[in-house]
């Protein structure tokens, strides 16, 4: 994952780094997970990449237990037509034991 990100940053785009983060996020637990999902938001915010920022914003929602971060991310999903993660932010949402 370490690679993957290196690569990213050298490639610049906020879309490849943001990427590159998200991966690495769903490869990690606990808080660690978090910080790079919380990264991942910051870059996909600024990449054209609307499908990417929803489905990391999500991601953010679910790994720190936000349900505002969770809301958000539906909102962009169902604002690109993303289907398949409206489902999960709504799942996620609907069976959020704990999600403040």
């Amino acid at each position: 994952a370490a690679d993957v990100r290196r690569q990213a940053e050298r490639f610049g785009t906020d879309t490849a780094i943001g990427e590159a983060l998200r991966c690495a996020a769903a490869l990690e637990t606990g808080q660690r997970a978090v910080r790079l999902a919380a990264q991942a938001v910051a870059y996909l915010e600024a990449s054209p990449c609307q499908y990417e920022h929803a489905a990391a914003r999500v991601e953010f929602g679910i790994a720190s237990r936000s349900a505002a971060e969770l809301e958000r991310g539906l909102a962009l999903a169902r604002s690109c037509g993303a289907d398949g993660l409206v489902a999960q932010a709504r799942e996620a949402l609907e069976s959020a034991h704990g999600v403040s």
